[in-house]
């Protein structure tokens, strides 16, 4: 993990914020071949800003995390924050948007809270900026509101939540945007957000692509049918191609090697790895050296999440 991602964790966990700023922007999602975003400016009083800096403190400060890198087969947990640039995500042009500032409309009306992608919560002080993400949920609309057979206590009556015009807030946001670095403390909803699912399957094409290339496989289609749109496989897929293990000169030849001295199930003819549908699984899971050693009692497991652990280190 970079020294800047601690130092700047370091630096957001310190903070009080309560002189901090803090605005509200809705984010629409624009329906284009090339994803588009607008921004919407939208009204609070002091007591729900007090609400979302409560928020922000709740989840960022009075806690340890383990920072890491973001990657594709990171698994999610509470105590995780994966940090990537943020220049190199949809975000970037969220944050194109937002700098508008008094350029965006306001809204107006309830029905222009309606069917949005996002909100996010700008915290600012001078010249500091942080971003706080929030996926909107079909919570949002006041059908799917009223579903939870609430009703609110007004002017010593209770109210119908069918006559209110209602939005939901959540008390914990997914990703967190701070001086060039973003910090997810949700995957899932950082790639739902980001339209990384369209990315990966442009890299799951060019993964396919290469395994063609190389002439090393036979029936590679199989892969791209046992892929299709699984996110999980999607992810798998980018993983490979972040790794770049099959691009290794001898990598594809040592893997058939260890395959065929362990018993693993793969067909090889003519050198060639013949892609069946039973042991795709096993394929993609070789492809990114997932299959593991233990030095200490020789066991092998399967570990998509792994971190390299230099000489140094290793003989400490």
């Amino acid at each position: 993990m970079s020294t800047k991602a601690k130092k700047q964790l370091k630096e957001i966990k310190a903070e009080d914020f309560g002189g901090w700023s803090t605005s509200f922007w809705l984010i629409k999602k624009k329906a284009s071949k090339e994803t588009a975003y607008s921004t919407f400016r939208v009204d609070m009083d002091k007591k729900l800003q007090n609400r979302f800096r409560r928020y922000l403190k709740q989840q960022l400060q009075g806690k340890e995390f383990h920072l890491a890198e973001y990657d594709y087969s990171n698994a999610d947990g509470d105590d995780a924050l994966f940090t990537v640039e943020s220049d190199t995500t949809d975000f970037r042009k969220v944050a194109t948007e937002i700098g508008k500032g008094f350029g965006n409309p306001k809204v107006s009306t309830h029905d222009e809270l309606l069917n949005s992608w996002a909100y996010v919560i700008l915290f600012e002080k001078d010249e500091r900026k942080l971003h706080a993400w929030k996926k909107v949920s079909a919570d949002t609309q006041p059908k799917k509101a009223a579903a939870k057979d609430l009703a609110f206590f007004m002017n010593k009556k209770l109210v119908d939540l069918d006559d209110k015009e209602v939005f939901m807030i959540y008390p914990r946001y997914d990703f967190f945007v701070y001086d060039g670095t973003t910090f997810i403390a949700n995957k899932r909803q950082f790639e739902s957000s980001m339209n990384f699912r369209e990315g990966m399957k442009t890299k799951a094409a060019e993964v396919v692509q290469d395994f063609v290339n190389s002439g090393s496989f036979e029936n590679t289609e199989r892969i791209t049918q046992y892929v299709g749109d699984n996110l999980h496989h999607l992810r798998k897929m980018a993983s490979i191609l972040k790794a770049g293990y099959y691009k290794q000169p001898i990598y594809i030849q040592k893997m058939i090697s260890v395959s065929k001295e362990e018993g693993w199930e793969l067909k090889v003819a003519n050198g060639k790895i013949i892609v069946e549908e039973e042991t795709i699984e096993l394929l993609l899971k070789l492809l990114n050296n997932d299959r593991l050693r233990s030095l200490i009692n020789n066991e092998t497991f399967d570990a998509a999440a792994k971190a390299r652990v230099n000489a140094s280190k290793a003989a400490a």
